[in-house]
């Protein structure tokens, strides 16, 4: 408060205020300070401090939680790079540069690593006769699988270390492993959290291909469920609407969501930019059209991670994956509705994918649902991974794309720099840094 102060002084408005301020009251109100000394770690072992704890588990979360939706949008078919940020000349061509994947790889293992340590407190340190507890160490263990979820679904590759000592690559399954395990935990404490563990489940157990499983936990969460990452105008913004409603780096131009216009889908509402209503009707590279995302249209606008939605399109990908068109388009149909969409009729044939998207058969129409319910939250790199999806032969949005997109993240050059048991070539394999 005495910065903002000190800079209103500086510009000029507020000195005789201020200076009337002084001649008026007693020094002493204004300068005595009480200090409340250090702040130790043994004092956050009291249970009061339970829900202060978990309140910072979840910031971390949702540190890394708008930062790969803005590298995954940029790097798949989401959107357009629109910008001139470094990062961006890369990933809107499909190179996923080791030297620009640092950041949420980073804030991802902090959630992990915060998670073990809160739970760790709460047990083993605390006294916890008579205290409601359990709900918040299934929040925990939620919270953490979403981390390795995340980090599954969107590296090619992943690093564990245990007790300081550097840890190996190891292949993505591991990161599903882990999220099915701590989603399992969180099952075991039951209550209000049970659900979020079910839908987590169903993810995990589906970038384990397991889809059997993953369809039974999709079928016990609720249309309705929702689990968001959390953000606020006055500290940690969503990073999605700044980048593309204060700054304009990415654009839906050219998009199968921009494909809508002007009758928008609900699920990835836009503004054409060159009907005015932006700061500009181009991106910040002064060439592409701008077309807004509208979808996180505040600062504050939370991202979901665990949807009642997600799970209709897992029961839908599993019974496609078993030929079940009937069943297929059940699923489909039930999540159409959530957003009071019109029914599909049941498409005659599986059929097969396609860039750009016919919307015309059962795996494109999987496609385009998919790409339009998850749209911006991160999601979109595994789906082209794990489907080898056409548009990572050169797919274009805008910029031309490289003969073979990257479709995961290498680990990252913070990670393979420092880390003596692999080289940055091989923490990079499977990508275009590692060819």
């Amino acid at each position: 408060m005495m910065m903002r102060i000190a800079c209103m002084i500086r510009r000029g408005i507020w000195a005789p205020l201020v200076a009337l301020f002084f001649l008026t009251a007693g020094c002493g109100d204004i300068f005595d300070v009480s200090n409340p000394g250090q702040t130790l770690d043994s004092d956050l072992n009291d249970p009061n401090m339970i829900p202060i704890l978990l309140t910072g588990l979840s910031a971390d979360v949702s540190d890394f939680m708008d930062n790969f939706p803005f590298d995954v949008a940029r790097l798949s078919d989401e959107l357009a790079g629109s910008g001139s940020y470094a990062d961006t000349g890369y990933f809107r061509v499909g190179w996923a540069a080791q030297d620009e994947v640092n950041g949420a790889w980073e804030q991802a293992h902090e959630a992990i690593w915060m998670a073990e340590l809160h739970v760790d407190r709460i047990l083993n340190q605390m006294d916890l006769t008579g205290v409601d507890y359990e709900h918040h160490i299934a929040r925990a263990w939620v919270l953490q699988g979403v981390a390795h979820r995340t980090l599954g679904e969107n590296h090619c590759q992943v690093v564990y270390s245990d007790e300081g000592e550097y840890g190996n690559l190891q292949p993505r399954s591991v990161a599903f492993d882990s999220a099915a395990a701590a989603f399992n935990r969180a099952l075991s404490y039951g209550g209000e959290w049970a659900m979020a563990a079910h839908a987590g489940l169903a993810s995990a157990y589906a970038g384990l291909g397991q889809w059997d499983q993953a369809a039974a936990e999709a079928a016990l969460v609720d249309d309705d469920l929702l689990v968001e990452a959390y953000y606020d105008q006055s500290d940690n913004e969503n990073e999605l609407y700044d980048e593309t409603h204060d700054r304009h780096e990415m654009s839906a131009y050219n998009t199968y969501a921009g494909s809508f216009s002007p009758d928008w889908d609900p699920r990835a509402p836009i503004t054409n930019c060159e009907l005015g209503g932006c700061p500009n009707a181009v991106g910040a590279d002064g060439v592409t059209v701008m077309w807004r995302q509208e979808k996180f249209n505040l600062p504050g606008s939370e991202i979901p991670i665990l949807t009642g939605a997600e799970a209709r399109l897992i029961q839908a990908e599993a019974a496609l994956r078993n030929g079940n068109l009937g069943e297929f388009t059940t699923h489909i149909n039930r999540l159409r509705a959530i957003w009071g969409l019109d029914p599909i009729v049941q498409p005659a044939s599986a059929g097969a994918l396609e860039y750009p998207n016919a919307y015309d058969d059962a795996w494109s129409i999987l496609d385009g649902e998919r790409m339009l319910t998850l749209w911006l939250e991160g999601r979109r790199l595994w789906d082209l991974h794990r489907w080898d999806h056409p548009f990572l032969n050169g797919g274009t949005v805008v910029w031309p794309g490289e003969p073979r997109r990257d479709s995961c993240m290498p680990v990252p050059a913070g990670e393979c720099r420092v880390n003596p048991n692999f080289t940055c070539t091989e923490a990079a394999a499977g990508t275009i840094d590692g060819s």
